[in-house]
């Protein structure tokens, strides 16, 4: 499980902010499982946040403590 600095489950559609608290972006993908990894041809796990000066961009899990991920609001669908 892929968590917020609180401990809250990081879920796919949460607003969140990066870069310090600067930008805004949409969890698009939360990437932990071996598949998960196998499929976007990554190394470690972590998220994949939209956002709009980046597009798609991902975050590992290992960056969370230099540069935490805020989490806004959960889209409850």
């Amino acid at each position: 499980m892929i968590s917020y600095q609180d401990g809250t489950q990081i879920q796919v559609g949460d607003s969140v902010l990066i870069e310090r608290g600067r930008t805004p972006g949409i969890i698009i993908q939360v990437i932990e499982s071996f598949s998960d990894l196998t499929q976007w041809n990554l190394e470690e796990p972590g998220v994949m946040i939209k956002s709009q000066p980046f597009g798609l961009a991902f975050f590992p899990v290992s960056s969370f403590d230099d540069d935490p991920i805020v989490f806004i609001d959960r889209n409850k669908v």
